[in-house]
């Protein structure tokens, strides 16, 4: 900390927390800083996130003193954790003598519980108040603390998380940042194990979002609308307790875990704010811009030292529309007309050289393909008013997929090449709307007869797979969209639905699911049961389903994969995508290279020629390709509210960090 910090006081603490005082200088620290700092409760509307985190910052991973010393504090474990003598000898004897007696009178159940207890306050070395009258003393001088006590479920079910995430949102609902700025408050998680550490900093992110429109108390004042609130800080703090009650103290959570779990819990909190954003501001150019500074951000965090590099491209309506993507511009028609112009960006990881003397195997590269559909009205075939409340949303996948692009970029990973392709477009009626039985061909040069302007996610979906699986030659394809209202019907609000072509690539999500706490479960994939749904006389396919109790979610992840390349995983002489070779706006494009479609009415399915179907995964020419399809209509955001949850952000950063790219 500094005795002259130029920050606000909510701010100031998070520095504080992170420059790492200690004892007697940390407590006069504190003190200077909060004397010296502007107790600033307004600021200008943000234009970045970082402008937007400095009005409601959260810090992980900060030492659990610091935590500890906030105005308030929560402090969740299981009872056996909360109880171990390693917990009870770290806190303050204020709360060593209630704490016993604290936890026994909670009952977790399935979903956690909590109580609050307030206790007299204590100083940096854990010291209470003196409260011996005295002659000066008054009761406004006497300072108490309110600690929430969280206790969280011993045992899951085998489809849960273990560290049961949804408990420890479940605890925090209802505690909320400090409305002043220059208080703080303590988030205090006690771990079973370090990988809990993921999914329970997750759900201490989705706790606090980001996004904030509403007014100031000096409202009035015409050099104040618009302004928004600063928040205080919240400080969270991890320590492992040890699996044998000996008496050996907690455990520090391991540096890399940590910083995975930090980089998660960052892109949660961003890809919310993106997706809780109305679409007013969040419209193509603003997402475009968010990708943009994501970018521009990340290669001023490598500095140019060796880290690895990020670039960026983006392709508007005249070079998407040269370039082939005829489905992306369908749907974007409209708007575009508007200004609101669709676009396709794409950002590009390329990891640093191996710091190793001997060969090692070349990254692998892998494309995160996300849905942008800024705002949904359905098109032409227009959503109903209740329907369209909430269409927002619909971005969530390309919000989720850029979230986790910055999170896994963070940590520098050397074994994988990571492409973005964001599929970005505001389905709107207008003159120029695509209508129904309009043909359009999309990018992997499959024509696609329109009978459903409302399943416009699979479409520029179909695009960008296209894009990665050929141009971009990826060897492993993943989208992520809030694709159809069938995905909650199927697997409910808690599970995104799954489809892969690959069995090891299914098993590792499911895996992956699990320990992050972002869940997912698997859909059949059988491209010979669901090819003829999409079946057209004019056109290679329609865009939406015959038969809408057949399988609905699978139909429309399997449109999808009708539109990788063509020779996705098949052995013949078409095998690395073949064809001729033409320009796109400046890249190669293959020729033959083979969505939400709306939360809350979707079907959808693949082709209606079952010779061109993808295959499953298989080795074509030394290189295993692997496709998964992620819709996370239900997960994507929090009922009642409809607050965006960033779900996928986790999902990913431990899909990729996993045994499955760990192997290349």
């Amino acid at each position: 900390g500094s005795r002259s910090h130029p920050l606000t006081n909510a701010y100031c603490n998070v520095e504080i927390a992170r420059s790492g005082c200690k004892g007697s200088f940390r407590r006069s620290c504190c003190r200077d800083v909060r004397a010296a700092a502007t107790k600033t409760r307004t600021a200008e509307p943000p234009r970045t996130n970082d402008a937007w985190e400095l009005t409601s910052p959260v810090t992980f991973f900060v030492d659990l003193e610091t935590a500890l010393l906030a105005d308030k504090i929560v402090i969740l474990g299981t009872r056996k954790a909360l109880l171990s003598p390693a917990v009870i000898a770290a806190l303050p004897p204020v709360l060593q003598a209630v704490w016993a007696d604290a936890v026994a009178g909670i009952t977790a159940g399935d979903s956690g519980g909590k109580r609050t207890i307030t206790v007299p306050s204590w100083d940096g070395d854990g010291a209470e108040q003196d409260f011996s009258p005295s002659p000066s003393s008054s009761p406004a001088a006497l300072k108490l603390k309110n600690v929430v006590v969280g206790v969280l479920p011993a045992t899951v079910s085998r489809y849960n998380c273990p560290a049961a995430p949804f408990a420890v949102s479940n605890i925090l609902a209802g505690v909320s940042t400090p409305g002043q700025s220059d208080k703080t408050l303590g988030v205090v998680t006690f771990l079973s194990h370090a990988a809990h550490a993921m999914p329970t900093a997750a759900a201490v992110a989705r706790a606090f979002p980001l996004y904030n429109a509403k007014s100031t108390k000096d409202r009035a004042a015409p050099e104040s609308r618009g302004f928004v609130p600063v928040k205080g800080g919240v400080l969270v703090a991890a320590a492992m307790v040890p699996e044998r009650s000996s008496g050996s103290g907690l455990v520090e959570v391991p540096a890399g875990v940590a910083a995975a779990a930090a980089a998660a819990a960052g892109g949660v909190r961003l890809a919310a704010r993106l997706v809780d954003t109305p679409p007013s501001v969040m419209d193509p150019d603003q997402l475009v811009r968010e990708a943009e500074a994501v970018a521009a951000a990340l290669n001023a965090l490598s500095g140019g030292a060796g880290g690895g590099t990020v670039t960026s491209s983006v392709l508007r309506y005249d070079a998407l529309k040269a370039g082939g993507f005829g489905a992306l511009v369908a749907v974007g028609d409209a708007a575009a007309r508007d200004g609101r112009e669709p676009a396709l960006v794409h950002l590009t990881y390329t990891p640093p050289p191996s710091p190793s003397p001997s060969p090692s195997p070349a990254p692998r590269k892998v494309a995160l393909v996300g849905k942008g559909i800024t705002f949904d009205t359905g098109g032409l075939q227009i959503k109903g008013g209740a329907g369209m409340c909430g269409m927002k949303t619909d971005m969530g996948g390309a919000a989720a997929m850029l979230g986790a692009f910055r999170a896994l970029v963070t940590l520098r990973p050397t074994n994988i090449e990571l492409h973005l392709v964001l599929c970005i477009a505001e389905n709107a009626v207008g003159a120029a709307a695509f209508r129904p039985d309009d043909v359009v061909t999309a990018f992997s040069g499959r024509t696609v007869e329109i009978n459903n302007t409302d399943a416009e996610g699979r479409l520029v979906l179909a695009d960008g797979v296209a894009y990665a699986s050929g141009p971009l030659q990826c060897a492993d394809v993943i989208d992520m969209a809030t694709l159809t209202g069938a995905q909650m019907v199927a697997t409910g609000r808690h599970f995104a639905g799954i489809v892969s072509d690959d069995e090891e690539m299914e098993s590792a999500a499911v895996s992956a699911g699990k320990l992050s706490g972002d869940l997912v479960h698997p859909l059949p994939y059988a491209p010979e049961f669901f090819s003829r749904e999409f079946s057209s006389p004019i056109a290679d396919m329609r865009n939406s389903v015959k038969d809408r109790s057949n399988a609905q979610a699978s139909c429309a992840g399997q449109f999808i994969a009708n539109h990788l390349d063509a020779g996705w995983n098949k052995r013949s002489k078409r095998a690395g995508g073949g064809g001729e070779t033409r320009d796109v706006a400046g890249i190669e494009a293959r020729e033959g290279s083979t969505g939400k479609d709306e939360v809350g009415e979707e079907d959808g399915d693949e082709g209606d020629d079952e010779s061109d179907a993808p295959s499953g995964a298989e080795d074509v020419g030394g290189a295993r390709h692997r496709w998964l399809h992620v819709d996370m209509a239900g997960p994507s955001t929090e009922k009642g509210s409809g607050r965006g949850t960033g779900f996928g952000v986790p999902l990913l950063v431990e899909l990729l960090t996993g045994d499955v790219f760990a192997a290349r």
